[in-house]
This record gives structure tokens, C-alpha cells and sequence, in this order.
């Protein structure tokens, strides 16, 4: 399941989607595409047919919009501020030991 990291706040826009991780102290902002994908993510905690949805409407190739919405959610991941919690955390690396 797809949820937002402890610590993340985000505001949903007509134009986008605003992401805070008060841990990092940063901002993230989401364009119109990735905040689809977010808001599928956050709301249903998962983007199970969102690529269809999405792909069939604009005569759109559903495979291409697949690898996009996995790019993005693998992207969100990295960064810290979606987690899934089907999958352990990764494991973090402390600063003193490279």
C-alpha cells in the first residue's frame, strides 16, 4: 500500500501538487501528470489501473503510460516522500559509516 512518509504534508492544486517532507525540510512540486499519480497513490494507496485510465482515453500506448506511472511512483520512493508499506524499508545509511 502507497502512503505518504511520516513527515510529508502535501495540498492537492488545480495545476499541480505541492509535496513538504518537514524531515529533509524541503519542497517538492509535482506537475499536473505526477500529481495524478500522487493522488491515485495517497487516496486509494495504490496506482493499480491508473496507466489505463489514463492511456485509453487519450489513444494513448497503456504500456508507455505504465513505465511513466512506475518511473514516477519509483521516483517518489527514492525521494523519501511515498512509501509502501508492503515492502521493508530500505535500509539508511549513517553518515559515519561509507
Amino acid at each position: 500500500m502507497l502512503t505518504p512518509a511520516p513527515g510529508v504534508h502535501y495540498a492537492i492544486t488545480l495545476d499541480g501538487t505541492a509535496v513538504l517532507d518537514t524531515m529533509a525540510g524541503k519542497w517538492l512540486m509535482l506537475d499536473a501528470s505526477a500529481a495524478m499519480v500522487w493522488r491515485a497513490a495517497v487516496t486509494t494507496g495504490s496506482v493499480a489501473g491508473l496507466a489505463d485510465r489514463i492511456a485509453i482515453p487519450a489513444g494513448l500506448a497503456p504500456a508507455a503510460v505504465r513505465d511513466a506511472v512506475h518511473d514516477c511512483v519509483a521516483s517518489l520512493l527514492e525521494r523519501g516522500v511515498l512509501v509502501d508499506t508492503a515492502r521493508p524499508p530500505a535500509p539508511r545509511r549513517r553518515w559515519w559509516r561509507r
